[in-house]
Parts: structure tokens; C-alpha cells; sequence
């Protein structure tokens, strides 16, 4: 069931609310995750409050589209822990990146050692959910479409698993971005972009003076015809760094991509292809999912 999401983290929280409640009664919310059921959503201070359209049953006296009210909300770290924690995410330059980056390692709860919870729920006590449907047990569908809902988000954002905890963004950002760390990454992240439309005006290749250049004639004609170049001058070209950390704060599956396969795995393989000289692979583009 938790091919559902596409990242790790989104999968793990899948399996990780299987194994505190009924896995049978959670997959009922898969049939209730398209958009139009959700008439409203909003996570406000770690806690999720959502408003669900259910079914019109005659055979249960529902003779109109009824409207049920969702709240969700995990057990938060308290804030005496949280110093310890921040401290601990600092002085580790894995953890680090992948924090400003807006992921998180699979060893990111190494982290919460001491904490009474981790990231992920782990026991249904960890859990409060409630939903005003005549279905008394949880997780009703209801409940369970609003947990699919948020693994999805998670794909995309997984800092929320902080803020379900109680740890603000900001703040958790602040204390990573301040440590060591932190500060030789953003400061990377800080500097200008490059000059796109300026490193188009430049020659590809530095130019040699022509009394200063040994070539036979028959070479200069050759290259200039469209001829390939000799192999020893392919061997000699440097495909250019590309940084990427600015493109990786929008994360593996930003909102307006839609496929299976990463956007920056994806976006890594045409940036190859192009500094390599070659054409993006027929339907690689970006353009194709939006």
C-alpha cells in the first residue's frame, strides 16, 4: 500500500501508520484522495483540520452529499528536548545538507535519541484523529484519505514530519543554517546565478591567435565542415559543474510534476545530455508533465 507515495519518507509514514491501526480500514482512504473530497485542508501549528465530502446512501437515510470534519494530530516532542535535538542535527554535515535542501536522511531519527517520540508515529497513542462521520471506528475512510493527503505532501515537503512534532520551520531551519556546517552550504546557495545569456555571447572553447596556431590547413577545414574531431580533442573536453543546490530546494516531486521518476533525476540526465553536447532523449523534457 505504500507505493502510494514516491519518496522514502512518504512511504515510510504510510508504513509506519500501518503498523499503529487496522491496515485494512486505512486503505479504504485511497478511494476518497481525489481532490474534489477535499472541500478543505489546512495544517495550522502541526495540526491537521480538513473538511471531507462523503457519499449520498439512501440505505442509510443519506439523501444528501454530507460534509465531515477531520482533525489530525500527532503527539508533539516537548520544547525542552528540542535544544539537545537541533544541536545534534548541527554537528552532523549529512543531516545538514539534506535539511537545507529540504530532505531528510533515513538516519534523521538517529537525531531524536532521547526524545519520547521519533519523527514517525509509531504507536496509535502517538495519534489523534477524530472525524464527525457516524463511523465510530478509526481510522474511518475519511480519516485515511487525510493520511494519504499528507503522505503526498510529504513526498514533496518532508519537514512537516517537524512541524507535526512541534518544531517550527523556521526555526528549524534558523539553528541548521547557523551551524558550521550549515554556513559553508548556504553560503554556496547565496552567491549569484551565472550569467546564462553572457555564457552564450562566449566561445565554447578559448580562442587561439592564428600566429599562434599550428594546425594544418586541412584540420581547420575539417572542423569547420561539421566533420568529427579527432578523438584526442574529445578526450580534452571538460564538461562544466552544474550546481544544483538551488534546483534541489524544490525537492524530488514538486507540485507541478507528476511522474514516477524524480524531477531532479530527471532534470540531472538532460543537464548530462546537454553539457555533453547531445539532445535530450525524445519526451525527457519538462514540458512533457506539466
Amino acid at each position: 500500500m505504500a507505493s502510494k507515495s514516491k519518496t522514502w519518507w512518504g512511504k515510510e509514514f504510510l508504513i509506519a501508520l500501518e503498523d499503529c491501526m487496522d491496515s485494512g480500514r486505512l486503505s479504504r482512504g485511497k478511494s476518497y484522495t481525489a481532490p474534489y473530497r477535499r472541500r478543505r485542508f489546512s495544517i495550522q501549528k502541526g495540526k491537521i483540520s480538513a473538511t471531507v465530502m462523503g457519499n449520498i446512501n439512501p440505505h442509510f437515510g443519506v439523501y444528501e452529499t454530507p460534509y465531515y470534519e477531520v482533525e489530525i494530530a500527532l503527539r508533539k516532542i516537548a520544547k525542552t528536548h528540542w535544544p539537545r535535538i537541533l544541536k545534534r542535527l548541527g554537528s552532523n554535515a549529512n543531516w545538514v545538507t539534506h535539511l537545507v535542501l529540504g530532505e531528510v536522511p533515513p538516519s534523521i531519527e538517529e537525531a531524536l535519541e532521547g526524545a519520547p517520540v521519533k519523527l514517525l508515529p509509531r504507536t496509535h497513542r502517538e495519534i489523534q484523529a477524530s472525524c464527525s462521520c457516524p463511523d465510530w471506528v478509526n481510522p474511518c475512510k475519511h480519516i485515511a484519505s487525510i493520511y494519504f493527503h499528507v503522505a503526498s505532501l510529504i513526498d514533496r515537503d518532508p519537514l512537516l514530519l517537524f512541524e507535526f512534532r512541534g518544531l517550527e520551520r523556521s526555526e528549524l531551519l534558523e539553528a541548521v543554517e547557523k551551524s558550521e556546517f550549515g554556513a559553508a552550504l548556504q553560503g554556496e546557495a547565496d552567491k549569484a546565478p551565472p550569467d546564462l545569456a553572457a555564457s552564450t555571447r562566449e566561445p565554447r572553447y578559448p580562442a587561439v591567435p592564428a600566429e599562434q596556431s599550428d594546425a594544418p590547413a586541412s584540420d581547420l577545414r575539417t572542423f569547420w565542415r561539421g566533420r568529427p574531431l579527432p578523438k584526442e580533442t574529445e578526450a580534452d573536453r571538460q564538461v562544466p559543474p552544474v550546481s544544483a543546490l538551488l534546483l534541489r530546494r524544490e525537492g524530488d516531486y514538486p507540485e507541478f510534476w507528476h511522474r514516477e521518476k524524480s524531477f531532479l533525476d530527471t532534470m540531472a540526465a538532460i543537464y548530462e545530455r546537454v553539457a555533453k553536447g547531445l539532445p535530450p532523449t525524445k519526451g525527457s523534457g519538462p514540458g512533457n508533465n506539466l
